[in-house]
């Protein structure tokens, strides 16, 4: 077997029957913290599921997903979820932010749901997260009186929040215009350089406007394309 401690992140074989989303068939590739990289293809190519069952949403038919060099199927429910928790962020097409509260209540909740972190330690990290989202100034507004991108922006800082090793990104900007979603892609597209966060993503805007470090592209369940293939090794 390939050597499952050579990549942060590592797919072997996965194996996913045909669905509206299309299929994963055998699927491997290894996955290099603090870089970019981008699944493409079709609605129905597997890039989607794929995205999904590296940052454990869902599970393989058969196939494994190691991280850090340790393989995910031993992990129960509870054991995936710990593990999302703490070394996962995720954003997705909606930002599903509380309109009611203010702009940081919204990126700080994660920090004491998931991570119990004091207050004063909090406080400083949510500024840290809204200073790299451009919403230093916006700390204290309700997020109803800001604009879709901004929502979208309070949604980033919050994946990002709780210091995660891996941020899984699946078509997050999908409602913004062409001027707003460039915008907001190059954020995105930002986060491994300055915060070393591993971003692995689909996206509406595609290749073109995310120039990430890496772009994997699938067709029909298989990867067809890979710009720089990490490599996994032999045992």
């Amino acid at each position: 077997m390939d050597n499952p401690t050579a990549s942060l992140l590592r797919a072997d074989a996965l194996y996913l029957k045909g669905s509206g989303a299309g299929e994963l068939r055998g699927v491997s590739l290894g996955i290099e913290a603090g870089r970019f990289t981008l699944l493409s293809g079709a609605a129905d190519s597997g890039a989607g599921l794929l995205l999904r069952i590296l940052g454990l949403l869902d599970r393989p038919d058969a196939g494994e997903v190691w991280f850090e060099g340790g393989a995910t199927s031993a992990l129960d429910e509870a054991g995936r979820v710990a593990l999302r928790n703490h070394a996962f962020g995720f954003l997705f097409a909606e930002p599903f932010l509380l309109d009611s509260f203010s702009v940081a209540e919204n990126v700080a909740m994660p920090l004491f749901k998931i991570t119990r972190m004091e207050i004063e330690q909090a406080r400083i990290r949510t500024a840290q997260v809204l200073d790299f989202a451009g919403l230093a100034g916006a700390a204290d507004v309700k997020v109803a009186e800001l604009s879709v991108l901004d929502h979208h922006k309070i949604s980033l800082a919050r994946a990002l929040a709780i210091a995660p090793r891996v941020l899984i990104a699946q078509d997050a900007g999908l409602q913004l215009p062409a001027r707003e979603l460039r915008e907001f892609m190059a954020l995105l597209r930002s986060t491994p350089d300055v915060l070393g966060v591993t971003v692995i993503a689909t996206s509406p805007g595609g290749a073109e406007l995310l120039n990430p470090a890496r772009e994997i592209r699938l067709e029909h369940g298989s990867v067809v394309a890979d710009s720089h293939p990490v490599s996994i090794g032999v045992q």
